[in-house]
């Protein structure tokens, strides 16, 4: 399902595009067709890690100068709450998902990582819209997925923000 509503409308909606697809820059203009729909988050939210390691320089008499950063990740957890082919192929990569027939097949077994995709999440804070995503993003961890009767079947993908842009915020204050 493809979802291409102005952002004002729909929120808690997660995106994905071609490696290297610029960022929209309106938070309540439509989403561009370069957008697919990935599936809609669970109301637990995505989780944003700013993941910085640093050092303390310290001088002769033993005080801390200065302190850089020798070590920086960003990454997102976005609980996916649909089982349709497209989280899956956003999961595991679209080359372990097969579909024929109207069944689809996924292999979960295969080592390698999802390529690297363009992401992107929609919300509202109060009535501010606003959005998060990355230009350059690869799946590098799944939650463990619990199937339940009377649960929502949740995959939830670790992606981390890869190259020199990572994740940016884009808020429009209403």
């Amino acid at each position: 399902m493809d979802v291409k509503l102005g952002l004002g409308l729909a929120t808690g909606m997660f995106y994905h595009a071609p490696a290297g697809t610029a960022l929209p820059t309106d938070p309540t203009a439509a989403i561009p067709n370069t957008w697919t729909h990935v599936g809609d988050v669970s109301d637990a939210g995505i989780t944003l890690a700013l993941n910085k390691t640093a050092t303390n320089l310290k001088n002769w008499a033993n005080k801390i100068k200065r302190v850089i950063m020798t070590d920086h990740s960003e990454t997102i957890q976005a609980p996916i709450m649909d089982t349709v082919e497209e989280a899956l192929k956003t999961v595991v990569g679209a080359s372990n998902v097969t579909t024929a027939s109207g069944v689809i097949t996924v292999n979960l077994s295969d080592g390698d990582l999802p390529e690297q995709e363009a992401f992107l999440w929609v919300m509202k804070d109060g009535d501010d819209m606003m959005m998060i995503g990355c230009s350059y993003g690869q799946v590098s961890a799944v939650d463990n997925v619990t199937f339940a009767p009377g649960a929502a079947i949740n995959w939830t993908p670790t992606i981390t923000a890869m190259g020199d842009d990572g994740f940016k915020l884009i808020m429009k204050e209403a």
